[in-house]
């Protein structure tokens, strides 16, 4: 039977991470069986155009597509932090996203949301597990969003690998909007998002969990991309997926190239050089 977990308030992110960076590595093969959610949340302006302006998303009355991950993500951390969650928290990687919105979300609805943990599987280099967050207002569905976070450990070479799409229009497509991240864009990031992550705020903190520096948190270059690609996507009926193929390393310089087809677009965000792929974003409608 589900265990039921209702929080009256956003818990301390900064809390979650120290508690997990003095426990040891964990073990097991169940996912424990809990709902953490949070009723009645608003949204409080002053973060949104913060976060709007640090993502480039316009202020227009509604809600970023990505905005509802930062409402859920603290409750996805209560899940994972919990003594019988399988895998560590410290040193996993957000590795893969999917949204799907229902119709837009004006900032002055009262949301209610959830989070479980589903689908503890192996992958080529570890495990992974699904944390799956829903946005309903007056019990109407809204968004649905399903993380995707890998922990590293053994290795299952035959494990089903999950593929972003090709697209042979992206061959001709040369430009593209570039952006220049400097090595404090995570602590940005960071602060209108409250995910302070070691691996994302500074290289000092980074190396320990295995990175040479900070690295850009994945929703961050998930939401740039999207705010770039602007009003080419729907505001509804919209299923937009992402792939995170290799960290950003900061400081970097990316461009981010896109091709364009009915009911669909496919971008990649590379390296300006086009040396290392980073991401890559598919959104239907």
């Amino acid at each position: 039977m589900t265990k039921e977990i209702t929080l009256e308030g956003a818990p301390d992110l900064r809390r979650i991470y120290a508690t997990a960076a003095l426990r040891r590595g964990r073990s097991g093969e169940t996912l424990p069986d809990v709902r953490v959610s949070r009723a009645g949340v608003r949204v409080d302006l002053d973060d949104l155009v913060a976060y709007s302006h640090v993502c480039r998303f316009p202020v227009d009355g509604t809600l970023p597509v990505t905005y509802p991950h930062l409402v859920a993500f603290p409750l996805q951390m209560t899940v994972m932090s919990d003594d019988r969650f399988p895998l560590p928290l410290m040193g996993t990687v957000h590795v893969e996203n999917r949204i799907e919105v229902s119709r837009p979300v004006t900032t002055d609805e009262v949301l209610d949301v959830s989070v479980r943990a589903l689908d503890l599987r192996p992958h080529r280099r570890g495990r992974q597990v699904d944390l799956v967050s829903e946005v309903e207002v007056r019990g109407e569905l809204v968004w649905r969003g399903v993380s995707t976070y890998l922990s590293r450990g053994q290795e299952h070479p035959d494990a089903p690998v999950s593929e972003p799409p090709t697209s042979d229009a992206l061959d001709g497509v040369t430009g593209g909007p570039v952006w220049r991240l400097g090595e404090g864009t995570g602590r940005e990031y960071a602060t209108v998002s409250g995910d302070w992550n070691p691996i994302h705020v500074h290289a000092l903190t980074a190396r320990p969990l295995g990175f040479p520096t900070a690295i850009a948190h994945g929703m961050y270059s998930y939401a740039r991309a999207l705010a770039s690609l602007g009003p080419r996507i729907p505001e509804a009926g919209l299923s937009s997926h992402v792939w995170f193929r290799k960290p950003v390393r900061l400081p970097s310089t990316l461009r981010l190239r896109s091709t364009f087809e009915p009911n669909r677009t496919v971008s990649v965000l590379e390296h300006v050089k086009g040396e290392i792929e980073h991401a890559v974003v598919e959104n239907t409608w």
